[in-house]
């Protein structure tokens, strides 16, 4: 049960309401020794190189892939933008590996920060070693330790943002699940959010503990917007959801410091999975269709039924005597003419 504090408004469905803004941006480090260098995560670590940067005219946003050729991201990043004025990014450890985008599916029912989901297909499917990440398939409850992954902005949590976002830079960090609902302000409109709050070294955020400690706790700043939130089911990372907002606890301006409330939209509840199948052509949590060569000996297979085939019709046999074929009575057409 959340616990009631002075900065944030608690009614009795343990809804958060507040102010949002309008871009869930890079993940942030905790107080000094820790630094925004420390979360950075090689680019030749490939359990993380399906998350990518989702340039929109130039800036770097965020963006996962959830198919050999499709990347889900938030919709508020690419609303509005022609295709033109996006690509795909992702580093494989020393090469920089980009696609246009060819076309967008935006949630039919986006209205941010609520249902925030697009889908971007890619102009080129990724490259075989990327991993396609599956979504979640575990209970939504509170306590889930969640991975957050993007290509941000950073900075101390004592401090806010120092370090600008980057298509070349990705940065990880964790947080825990503080609180699953369904609305964050007083629009009447409803959708599947996770909610978590940046705790300090000790626990101070206004939603609870305990903090996961000064090197792992972190929270979306500039540039984090679309990127995945996962959990780990066993052993295997599986897209959780997407980040999208995030507030000041008492409604002000955000400073991506410690009591900052970051949250994004649980894509994998299940209200999401047939658009999410709809919008990938059928192809979610698929690899890119890879055309590989035939082996030798099928070539010569291959010969052979050709040869054999060339003999048989040089010396065709006589055609049989054409006859009007006339349909018994009973049959009729397929096509539905009363309109049934």
């Amino acid at each position: 049960m959340l616990k009631r504090t002075p900065t944030l408004v608690v009614v009795p469905l343990a809804m958060l309401f507040f102010a949002v803004s309008p871009r869930a941006q890079a993940l942030m480090a905790g107080q000094a020794p820790d630094s925004p260098a420390a979360r950075v995560n090689p680019n030749s670590d490939t359990t993380w190189s399906g998350v990518g940067s989702v340039m929109v005219n130039g800036a770097p946003l965020s963006g996962v892939v959830i198919a050999g050729g499709f990347v889900l991201t938030a919709a508020h990043v690419v609303n509005g933008q022609p295709t033109t004025a996006l690509k795909f990014v992702l580093n494989l450890g020393a090469t920089q590996w980009t696609s246009p985008i060819e076309s967008v599916v935006i949630h039919p029912t986006y209205r941010f920060p609520y249902d925030d989901l697009a889908v971007l297909k890619l102009a080129n499917p990724v490259p075989p070693s990327v991993p396609i990440y599956r979504m979640y398939t575990g209970v939504q409850v509170t306590g889930l330790i969640l991975t957050l992954v993007g290509y941000g902005a950073s900075g101390n949590g004592d401090a806010g943002v120092t370090v600008g976002a980057s298509s070349s830079v990705k940065r990880i960090g964790e947080n825990v699940l503080d609180a699953v609902q369904s609305t964050i302000d007083t629009s009447g409109h409803t959708s599947r959010f996770l909610i978590y709050d940046f705790d300090g070294p000790t626990g101070n955020g206004g939603l609870g503990g305990p903090t996961l400690g000064n090197t792992l706790e972190t929270v979306v700043a500039e540039g984090d917007s679309g990127g995945p939130v996962f959990v780990h089911n066993g052993s295997t990372p599986q897209i959780f959801g997407i980040s999208n907002f995030v507030s000041a606890p008492n409604g002000g301006t955000v400073t991506y410091e410690f009591g900052t409330v970051g949250g994004g939209i649980i894509a994998s509840d299940s209200r999401f999975s047939a658009w999410l199948q709809t919008a990938t052509e059928g192809t979610l949590g698929s690899p890119a269709q890879v055309d590989v060569p035939l082996p030798l000996w099928s070539g010569v297979l291959l010969a052979f039924v050709l040869v054999t085939l060339s003999m048989r019709y040089a010396n065709p046999a006589p055609l049989p005597i054409a006859r009007k074929l006339t349909p018994p009575p009973w049959t009729k057409s397929l096509q539905n003419t009363s309109g049934e």
